[in-house]
């Protein structure tokens, strides 16, 4: 069963809620302290600058995205989630991203050994 978790970024100071779901996709204990830069830092290059580009044109038109990211977890161990983001907007301006992120790492290595 894939792990579905929720988040949320205050664009103010980029502070993350996680549900414990996300830690867990991440392979962080529940309830540590996350910052974001590190949690960046855990994605691949690739996925680093798609989620800077997604990101950035999100809060800049108040709008929404969803991409496949690949992570390396603190233990080695890769995994791919399908992140989902939105943003709240209060006075015409982005104030906060939220979303989900979802396990699917056997969906992509599924399809990676069906090709």
């Amino acid at each position: 069963m894939p792990i579905h978790a929720s988040w949320q970024c205050d664009l103010s100071d980029d502070p993350l809620t996680w549900s414990d779901g996300v830690y867990d996709l991440f392979g962080l204990e529940r309830g540590a302290p996350v910052r974001r830069e590190d949690i960046v830092a855990m994605y691949s290059a690739e996925s680093r600058e798609e989620l800077r580009r997604l990101r950035e044109g999100a809060i800049a038109e108040c709008g929404s995205f969803t991409f496949e990211a690949k992570i390396r977890r603190p233990d080695g161990q890769l995994r791919w989630m399908r992140v989902t983001a939105d943003v709240v907007v209060e006075d015409g301006v982005a104030r906060y991203l939220y979303g989900t992120k979802i396990d699917v790492t056997d969906e992509i290595i599924g399809a990676a050994v069906a090709a």
